[in-house]
């Protein structure tokens, strides 16, 4: 793939194949019980989190190449119609059925909606299974990712139109410090750690930025340069066969490595290989492209978040599937999906274009104030 072809693609339809995986994979490690380890499900918002990292710089960059300059305020209305009204409307669904069951206070909301409405939802003490089970303990990566959201693009924008060097000084310097601060939010890197502790890690916020990074380099024809060789056909059998690998054995490595953290950040290097495979043309992209696919990634944002409720409904409704197990996992998925489908349509896609005809309108204003002489003679009001 060559510098002005990755530039000139819209879409990534081979993320939205890798989003389908993550997203599914987490709810069949939470449901189908202990045969189903080896998929290493619990890693999925890892790959997430390059996903995101990534996806958000490249919008930024090439805003900046399109307009010469990053609007902030323009990314903030975008992130809002996007991730506050799926989120509002799930948590406000988890919030009516507890109420309606007498369960608020059982379920600890009083004291966890100030970390829900915060996006301070990693601090939660209930949160990880460590409390009174609340259904939106999963949330805990809507925390982390909303304040990555918050310094990231103001970092883009406080260093300016500047060359790929400058970003590349930036976000290396960025994860630098991330990864110093490991130990202070841990306790270490190669320690038996507290779940809570873990969440609360910065090296959530490093493998994020690794897929900054990963977007500062494609983006710029130098750096790509460096990386095109990853995007021939052949390129993919190694890194998706060494992707497979290491992510069938995250689960067992995790554990004999006594959760050394460094693991995780290999686990982030090999995925944002993988993402490299997924952008160019070949098996892997038309796989992870296909319509079933493109499907259910489109709605994994409320997929994850819906898994914990539509679980407690589905084993309330049949008991047989109060157990772990293959197919409470199918049923829980299914249902799941069924539900994040009505709310991609009713509430996602609706609200996402509300947010763009705000921003047309202000841009249409912006240019006909433009486009007006400072000399004009005021236009008469109409009676």
């Amino acid at each position: 793939m060559s510098h002005d072809e990755y530039l000139g693609m819209r879409r990534f339809p081979g993320l939205d194949g890798l989003r389908a995986i993550a997203a599914t994979i987490v709810v069949f490690f939470h449901f189908a019980g202990p045969k189903f380890v080896w998929p290493s499900g619990w890693v999925g918002v890892y790959i997430f989190f390059v996903l995101s990292g990534f996806l958000i710089t490249t919008l930024l960059l090439r805003e900046q190449d399109r307009t010469g300059r990053i609007s902030l305020s323009g990314f903030y209305v975008r992130r809002v119609f996007r991730i506050l009204p799926p989120y509002l409307v799930i948590l406000g669904g988890i919030i009516a059925f507890v109420l309606l069951r007498g369960e608020f206070l059982a379920r600890d909301f009083p004291h966890a909606l100030k970390y829900y409405l915060t996006f301070l939802n990693e601090f939660f003490p209930g949160s990880h299974g460590n409390g009174s089970d609340n259904f939106f303990s999963g949330s805990w990566t809507l925390g982390i990712e909303e304040k990555f959201y918050l310094v990231w693009p103001f970092l883009l924008v406080a260093i300016g139109v500047g060359a790929a060097r400058r970003k590349l000084a930036l976000v290396l310097a960025a994860m630098a410090v991330l990864l110093a601060l490991v130990p202070l939010t841990t306790g270490g890197w190669l320690l038996d750690f507290s779940p809570t502790a873990i969440y609360r890690s910065s090296i959530h916020y490093a493998i994020l930025l690794g897929g900054c990074l990963l977007a500062i380099l494609l983006h710029y024809r130098r750096s790509f340069a460096v990386l095109r060789p990853f995007t021939h056909p052949l390129a993919a059998i190694p890194i998706v066969g060494g992707f497979l690998v290491l992510h069938a054995n995250l689960d067992p490595l995790w554990r004999e490595t006594r959760q050394n953290l460094l693991v995780l950040l290999a686990y982030a290097v090999v995925t944002m290989l993988l993402l490299i495979v997924l952008l160019s043309p070949g098996p892997a992209r038309w796989l992870l492209s296909t319509a079933p696919m493109r499907f259910v990634g489109e709605r994994s944002y409320s997929l994850y978040l819906l898994q914990g409720p539509v679980h407690f409904v589905v084993v309330q409704a049949v008991p047989a599937l109060g157990h772990t197990r293959l197919i409470t996992a199918v049923t829980v998925f299914l249902v799941d999906l069924a539900i994040a489908d009505l709310i991609h349509r009713w509430v996602e896609q609706p609200m996402i274009a509300t947010g763009k005809r705000l921003l047309t309108r202000r841009q249409a204003r912006k240019a006909a104030r433009a486009t007006v002489p400072a000399d004009a003679p005021p236009v008469p009001a109409r009676v």
